[in-house]
């Protein structure tokens, strides 16, 4: 059988590396094809030397076909040189040493693919040796030019080949990086442009019914080079294609002219979209026409067929090629990059720490011993005790435990296993032979007590151990979490920097900085560092800077209360600017101690926090006075304080409860916990309630009651944390109690009936509101307060 899984393992291999190899031979074979094209036409493209003659020279191909075989590969250099020469051999009619081209390209190619030179400098010199060698023994042999002539005539030609060989070879070498540089540079594109326009410009004078697919071409990558990158691209590539297209028409200032303003136009209007972009072109082009007296027919065709073109190039296309070419998507890709290398780095960090904390808590979790046999090994060694205290100077002790060792043992074992079930009992056997009773009695009484005692505190520091490894665990995932949170995408918007730069100069708002960005949220974010804000950031930014960028985003904005900071040593203000919630919220609490006590049992919190929530928590210490109030001080502080650390709620409330639990003072505390959280953004709530009393909503005359059957802290080991969900609106009030003010009659079932009746008929601000049941609870419990009173009202408004 396992035979037969091998040979379909190896047969599946063969079969893919079979596709893979054919994907290779297409790669090729593409390339290949790329690079015949190439040559072919830009062996067709010659200068004109004067506008006399018709003849030229072309050393483009040459320059060509030496780039390509500076890349050491022999199938390449013959299909370049077949391509070169058959390019040479189309134009010879326009050449003025047609053969002479020929004869170099067979030299160069032949004398390569013989010679194996390893170094690209030498290759460089050698090939630039063998270029003016065929040209000179050319010149003598064929054309019978006087030595001196002939001299001047090679060096020139070769003198001009060498720029162009450079020119190529770098648009090259950029365009085999473009799956790894995805950037290219200025000079980079400069090259490629400089390639392409020659490419079209080998296309010669091919036409269909007269019109010029030269023309047509040159003038559809001017529209498409100018549309991706804008003015200054559209512009440089309209001054190459004028420039090259000129010297081999010997028209050059009306060829710079007229692709260099084109290419300028539609840049400019790039913005606009295609439609509007080449509705400026053909405007400008029908100006230059008239204004040059060259607008005809063919001329409108051509320029209306170039437009035809370039609108049906895909979208998709054009988004492909415009972060290699705009400058600003550039920008925004590096930037990007960068800050994904951050986070990675960051994130690395943070991962090391979180499994040195799954090591501690595992660690820490782990039991070290077998449960049974320690139990057993503990029973030996306090039978071994007992024997040391009383039959060490015993008389009896030979015949006892060496005549008899397993009785004596059992019998041991018996006595001590009777004190621990609380029977004070001796076995028979020990009565029968032991004649140290009375002190076997004593000693026995003494070892359990010690052991219980230590049983008790070793129980008690595994419990704490179980705890603290809970809460390093605890810890561990919520760095988890805000490691996950982290990650998610923060995108860098560059759109809105450049436009809040724009209007901050324009207001004539002077700052240092601007960062603009989109949290893992999806709000927006502006951050922004001033030195001039007169001590008050908040007031500063709300007055002068807020207003503008509302106009700008047509967003309401605002500056929280701790998103700004002031450098102590340079002054410089730092601040962010944010989206601001839809609404606000207004809470007030008020309370009443337990009748006879000062102090009440009862602690409360509430306000916003960083994330955009607003939360509410409310907590009842079991008892009343002052260690009821510190026991529900320290739950709404812990809670408070986890959730600031980011911890969820779910660990929160794991976390504090284990904490509340640990049972190390004699009289066991225990409290309650009623919490809030709304989204200030889209009135979401979640309630969560751990042995709390109900939380009432009131919209209008109708009002919900919101409850939960959980335990207070401490009773159980772990909390199953129940999530109540609510949306709310502007205008909904929030009503948080503690247990005090329903237990007005402990035997009445559901005796919150009449809060939910007493808050149909009020509708007061939360101050007001909170004092009111306040004194209707004391009124109805006959003015005799038999726990405190804790009432906390939240109303939602609409942010103003």
């Amino acid at each position: 059988m396992q035979y037969g899984l091998n040979v379909d393992k190896c047969e599946e291999i063969k079969k893919s590396g079979g596709v893979k190899r054919n994907l290779f031979t297409s790669l090729n074979v593409r390339t290949t094809g790329y690079i015949f094209v190439a040559g072919l036409l830009l062996g067709r493209v010659n200068l004109l030397l004067n506008n006399s003659n018709s003849k030229g020279i072309a050393p483009f191909g040459l320059a060509f076909l030496l780039a390509i075989i500076m890349n050491n590969n022999r199938k390449n250099n013959f299909i370049a040189a077949l391509g070169v020469g058959l390019g040479y051999f189309s134009i010879q009619d326009t050449l003025i040493d047609k053969n002479m081209y020929l004869t170099s390209v067979i030299v160069l190619t032949a004398i390569y693919m013989i010679l194996k030179v390893s170094r690209n400098r030498k290759k460089e010199i050698l090939g630039f040796f063998l270029i003016l060698a065929s040209f000179f023994v050319y010149g003598m042999i064929i054309n019978l030019y006087d030595l001196g002539v002939n001299i001047t005539l090679c060096l020139v030609e070769t003198i001009v080949i060498m720029p162009i060989y450079y020119v190529i070879k770098y648009s090259i070498d950029s365009l085999e990086e473009i799956k790894i540089n995805r950037i290219f540079s200025t000079e980079q594109m400069v090259s490629i442009c400089i390639l392409f326009c020659l490419l079209v410009a080998g296309i010669g004078n091919l036409s269909v019914y007269d019109y010029s697919i030269k023309s047509i071409f040159a003038l559809t990558l001017v529209l498409c080079i100018a549309y991706i990158g804008g003015a200054a691209y559209g512009a440089m590539i309209g001054v190459a294609m004028g420039i090259i297209l000129g010297v081999s028409t010997n028209d050059m200032m009306s060829c710079i002219g007229f692709y260099g303003v084109g290419g300028l136009i539609v840049g400019i209007f790039k913005d606009t979209g295609k439609l509007f972009s080449i509705l400026a072109a053909i405007v400008i082009y029908v100006a230059l026409g008239l204004y040059s007296n060259e607008l005809t027919f063919k001329f409108g065709i051509e320029i209306l067929s170039s437009c035809v073109l370039f609108m049906f190039i895909p979208r998709s296309l054009i988004n492909k090629y415009e972060s290699e070419v705009n400058l600003e998507n550039k920008k925004n890709y590096t930037v990007d990059a960068q800050l994904e290398s951050i986070k990675d780095e960051f994130s690395i960090k943070l991962k090391e720490l979180t499994e040195v904390l799954s090591a501690v808590s595992k660690y820490l979790g782990d039991s070290t011993e077998n449960e049974n046999l320690l139990i057993k090994n503990k029973g030996s060694a306090l039978v071994e005790n007992l024997a040391d205290r009383c039959c060490s100077k015993c008389e009896n002790k030979s015949s006892c435990w060496e005549l008899e060792f397993n009785q004596t043992f059992n019998a041991f074992q018996k006595l001590i296993q009777n004190y621990e079930e609380g029977k004070v009992e001796v076995p028979k056997d020990l009565q029968r032979k032991c004649v140290q009773n009375f002190t076997l009695v004593k000693n026995t009484e003494a070892i359990i007590n010690n052991y219980t005692v230590d049983e008790t505190i070793k129980n008690r520091l595994a419990e704490g151990r179980r705890i603290l490894s809970e809460h390093v665990s605890n810890v561990m995932n919520s760095i988890d979490n805000i490691l996950n949170d982290f990650k998610k995408n923060v995108m860098v918007d560059l759109d809105m920097e450049r436009r809040v730069k724009k209007e901050l100069n324009r207001m004539s708002i002077q700052y240092n900085s601007v960062f603009c960005y989109i949290d893992a949220d999806g709000k927006n974010k502006i951050k922004l560092n001033i030195d001039e804000c007169d001590g008050n950031v908040n007031e500063y930014c709300t007055k002068n800077i807020i207003p503008i960028l509302n106009n700008l985003t047509r967003k309401k904005l605002c500056v929280r209360d701790d998103s700004y900071n002031i450098n102590s040593e340079t002054k410089e203000c730092i601040v962010t600017i944010e989206e601001a919630p839809k609404y606000s919220i207004v809470s007030y609490g008020a309370f009443i101690p337990k009748s006879g006590e000062v102090q009440t049992g009862d602690s409360y919190t509430f306000g916003n926090t960083n994330d955009g929530y607003y939360t509410t928590i409310l907590s009842d210490g079991m008892g009343f006075g002052p260690e009821a109030s510190k026991e529900s001080k320290s739950t709404v502080e812990l809670v408070e304080k986890f959730m600031e650390a980011g911890f969820d709620e779910d660990k929160t409330i794991n976390t504090v409860n284990s904490m509340m639990g640990m049972k190390f003072a004699e009289d066991e505390k225990y409290a309650t916990l009623d919490f809030s959280k709304i989204n200030l953004y889209d009135g979401e709530a979640t309630f969560v309630k751990i042995g709390a009393a109900p939380t009432f909503i009131k919209r209008g005359n109708v009002v919900k009651a919101i409850n939960s059957k959980n335990l207070p802290f401490g009773l159980v080991d772990e909390v199953e944390v129940e999530y109540i969900k609510g949306q709310l609106k502007a205008g909904d009030i929030l009503v948080s109690i503690s247990d005090g003010i329903l237990d007005i009659d402990k035997f009445a079932n559901e005796n919150f009936i009449w809060l939910e009746e007493y808050l149909k008929q009020v509708n007061d601000d939360p101050k007001t509101l909170s004092e009111k049941i306040l004194q209707k609870a004391k009124k109805l419990s006959g003015k005799e307060i038999k726990d405190d009173m804790t009432v906390i009202v939240s109303k939602i408004y609409v942010a103003e």
